[in-house]
């Protein structure tokens, strides 16, 4: 069975309710493509007695519990399916594990033949490899003495290694490729090193995350091979061992205890072991309640990451010490890897920028004087994993009057802290349900279960509850996956579809009844339309560019001020005389002023006053004055202070874009250079507007 086949498989279980359209779009396949697939697949089914997958005139896929259960056979014996194929991506991933291992004597026949297909077929994927490696600067060298072999940084040989296992996991969720080079190459089997990691874990109190688990153990088992080999001690690695002491942390006793259970490891050097403590620490959940070296230095990253990112986002934190937690639970392993360069996929990277993007551009702004602690920009993938994080600061929570006749559970992988986004956003999405607190897949098989319908973000393992209907669903939805989620969901729980109208039938009546000129971009807005809860409270939270909060009224220029205290006073006066905050909103920020210091700088001779709504905001609104001259704040960093824009919020949302469309006027210089010659407010708007038209803010 191949990977194309298996994909359509885990597709067809994933959802309830999928047309031939769905599918084309999740596998970017065609209909023919999909077509053959789907008879290949009925051709199995038929060989199990079972029933066929139907297809009906709309394209529905329609196929009843049996089918379901013989899919979930075939799925099962295709992890010992001796014929299986692999496509390209897996004999290129297959190639490198073979030089990885530092086998001696590896020739081109070797290669050739370990690939099952013809020589010019293995030859043009070993061609391929070879140009993809030289963008991480790896070659691909051969003598007789030793045959193929790797040559370049061994952390980069490593890392390369690392981001396949990785990438292969968390995009294609199949690990046949691995599974079938273990058993070619008699490696340590993967049920046995999960079994030996999983104990020691227990005893050592280690919480890997439950996705980075599975990426460990093959990685592991790989790495180790090659570590029991020949190679030369690397520059790059042997100074991890200067960065930060790792031999008293249980880390570094799990992985010496570790190694001990595996033949042959007493080969691997100190320092490697060192190597994959850091790594072991770049997996794991952290827990600010025990009593670690790093405890107080990553709480204090923690605590300076909240306060920067509530001064640049004018968003005030409802519960500071729930959320502290759960950014710290993230933020330990982040640091490690930051720190020791151990590469990270970020699955949901693309789908975060996509869903949230000022929320994602103000994280990456509060990140940015973080740079310099790892020597190098913090990469997209980790600043999407942190505005995940962030997300659940600010969304929304609907206290439900009635008792709901429905109770739901999520279940996703810990430590991914896409829970927090998605119990949002279904308990919108479905109001007359109760929502249990979150659970990881790993305690799920042995929970007590009292839902009546289970909602979960896991792909690679496979859940079976009787009684319980149980729905896949992304752990950051578009407007298209909601609408499909609820019309899955509506079906399961036996509820009338009213809330969910059949999108392709309104198509079909607008194309009885009328021309369309663009078909797929009609049917988006329907399914954008039809998928929100409150569109109108969406469209509104939504519509608050910076242009709107920003208004000639409240622009002050060359304004004289006798210290910080006055020029808050004076930046706040036309946000009080145009009815955007009360006086008392102002006095409360100087009050914090006193007590806590200049909170309110954020940036070079900037500054950004704000307090929480309830102490005086009416309506959202962001003043503008410049001063003639700067006034110390009392930031030895970022003094003196020459612009001042009091914020006034409503709320922790409808302000998001604006904010982010002012941060990315403060990387401009001709910003300043603007505010500083300005005569009037017209050409402070002017020069705004401009500014976001030409760069698609």
């Amino acid at each position: 069975m191949d990977n194309e086949l298996l994909v359509l498989i885990r597709l067809l279980l994933k959802k309830s309710f999928l047309t031939t359209k769905e599918i084309e779009v999740e596998t970017g396949a065609s209909r023919r493509q999909i077509t053959y697939r789907m008879e290949k697949l009925n051709h199995m089914l038929k060989e199990h007695a079972a029933n066929t997958i139907r297809i009906s005139t709309r394209g529905d896929i329609m196929m009843d519990q049996e089918i379901k259960h013989t899919l979930r056979l075939l799925l099962k014996q295709a992890k010992d399916d001796k014929y299986y194929v692999m496509n390209k991506k897996e004999r290129m991933i297959y190639l490198y594990l073979m030089l990885f291992l530092n086998l001696s004597d590896v020739s081109q026949s070797d290669l050739v033949n370990a690939l099952k297909v013809s020589r010019s077929t293995a030859l043009l994927d070993f061609k391929e490899l070879q140009q993809e490696l030289s963008t991480y600067h790896i070659k691909v060298a051969n003598n007789r003495t030793r045959g193929y072999y790797l040559v370049g940084s061994e952390l980069s040989i490593r890392r390369y290694m690392m981001e396949l296992v990785i990438y292969f996991l968390a995009e294609e969720h199949n690990t046949k490729v691995f599974d079938i080079f273990i058993d070619d190459f008699h490696l340590d089997l993967f049920e046995y090193s999960r079994l030996v990691i999983s104990e020691l874990a227990d005893k050592y109190d280690i919480r890997f995350v439950e996705d980075r688990l599975t990426e460990f153990i093959y990685i592991f088992c790989f790495l180790k091979v090659r570590m029991s080999s020949d190679i030369p001690q690397d520059e790059q690695i042997l100074r991890l061992q200067e960065v930060i002491d790792l031999s008293t942390m249980k880390e570094y006793q799990f992985t010496k205890e570790l190694l001990s259970h595996f033949k042959q490891t007493q080969l691997i050097s100190p320092i490697d072991q060192y190597y994959i403590s850091s790594w072991i620490l770049g997996i794991c959940v952290g827990n600010v309640e025990e009593d670690t070296q790093d405890c107080l230095v990553i709480a204090e990253i923690v605590e300076k990451i909240m306060f920067r990112f509530e001064s640049l986002s004018g968003i005030h934190y409802k519960d500071s010490e729930d959320i502290f937690r759960k950014l710290y639970s993230h933020f330990r392993p982040a640091y490690y890897r930051l720190l020791f360069k151990i590469p990270i996929v970020n699955p949901l990277r693309e789908r975060v920028k996509e869903e949230f993007p000022e929320l994602f551009q103000l994280v990456k702004e509060t990140m940015k004087p973080f740079n310099a602690l790892f020597g190098e920009h913090i990469p997209d993938d980790e600043i999407a994993y942190l505005t995940i994080h962030f997300t659940a600061i600010y969304s929304k929570s609907r206290a439900m009057e009635v008792i709901p006749r429905k109770t739901a559970l999520i279940v996703c992988l810990n430590g991914i802290g896409s829970s927090a986004i998605l119990y949002s956003e279904l308990s919108d999405l479905f109001p007359e349900m109760q929502f249990l607190p979150p659970m990881e897949t790993s305690k799920l098989l042995h929970a007590d279960i009292k839902a009546d319908i289970i909602f979960t973000t896991s792909e690679l393992i496979d859940i079976d509850i009787p009684d319980v209907p149980i729905v896949k669903v992304s752990p950051v939805m578009n407007f298209m996956e909601r609408y499909q989620v609820a019309r899955e969901v509506y079906l399961l729980m036996g509820n009338a579809m009213s809330k969910q109208p059949d999108i392709d039938a309104i198509m079909d009546i607008i194309a009885h009844h009328a021309d369309i000129k663009n078909g797929p971009l009609l049917q988006q807005e329907l399914l954008r339309y039809f998928s929100n809860v409150d569109v109108k409270e969406d469209v509104q939270h939504s519509s608050l560019a910076l242009t709107n909060m920003i208004t000639e009224s409240i622009i002050q220029l060359q304004v004289e001020a006798n210290d910080w205290e006055d020029a808050i006073r004076k930046a706040g006066k036309p946000m009080i005389e145009h009815l955007y905050v009360k006086p008392a909103y102002i006095e409360e920020i100087i009050r914090i002023m006193h007590q806590e210091g200049p909170f309110v700088v954020i940036t070079k001779h900037v500054a950004l006053p704000h307090t929480k709504p309830s102490s005086g905001a009416l309506r959202c609104g962001l003043g503008l004055t410049v001063l003639k001259e700067g006034i110390t704040f009392g930031s030895q960093e970022h003094d003196p202070i020459k612009y001042i824009f009091t914020l006034s919020a409503v709320d922790n949302e409808s302000h998001l874009t604006a904010m982010s469309q002012l941060l990315e006027l403060f990387n401009e210089p001709s910003f300043f250079t603007m505010m500083d010659e300005a005569e009037t407010p017209q050409e402070v708007i002017a020069y705004i507007k401009s500014h976001i038209t030409m760069n698609g803010l």
